[in-house]
C-alpha cells in the first residue's frame, strides 16, 4: 500500500469518526433542548455535551481501523476510483450544455402538453 492510499484510507476513517462525533453532539444538544434540561456549565456539561460524542467518534474511528473487512473494502474502493478517467473541462462544458438544452426542450414540450390538455378539458367541461 503506497503512502497516498494510506493517507486516503486514514482520512476516510477519521472523516467517519468526525461524522459520528458531529451527529452524536447534535443529537445530545437537541435531546437536552427537547427535554428542556438545563445543564450547568462545568464538568458535567463538558462530559455530556463534548466528551461523550468525541469519545464515540474516536471509538468509531478505532473500530473501523481495526476491522480488516472494512479496510479491505476501502482499499478496493480507492483502487477502483484511481482507475476512473475523469472528463476534461471541454467535455464537462459540452455535457452541461447538452443537459441544459435537453431540460429546456422537455420543459417546452411538457408545457405545450399541459396547455393543450387544459384547453381541451375546458372545451369538454364547458
Amino acid at each position: 500500500m503506497d503512502k497516498t492510499t494510506r493517507n486516503i484510507l486514514t482520512l476516510t476513517l477519521v472523516g467517519a469518526g468526525i461524522l459520528v462525533w458531529f451527529s452524536a453532539s447534535t443529537a445530545v444538544n437537541h435531546f437536552i433542548a427537547y427535554l428542556d434540561i438545563y445543564v450547568k456549565a462545568g464538568f458535567v456539561h463538558f462530559l455530556i455535551v463534548d466528551a461523550v460524542p468525541a469519545l464515540l467518534g474516536a471509538l468509531t474511528t478505532y473500530i473501523l481501523y481495526r476491522s480488516q473487512k472494512i479496510r479491505t473494502y476501502l482499499l478496493e474502493v480507492i483502487t477502483e476510483v484511481k482507475k476512473v478517467v475523469w472528463p476534461n473541462k471541454k467535455e464537462t462544458w459540452g455535457a452541461t450544455v447538452v443537459v441544459i438544452i435537453a431540460v429546456l426542450i422537455s420543459g417546452v414540450v411538457l408545457g405545450l402538453f399541459d396547455w393543450i390538455s387544459g384547453y381541451l378539458i375546458k372545451l369538454i367541461l364547458g
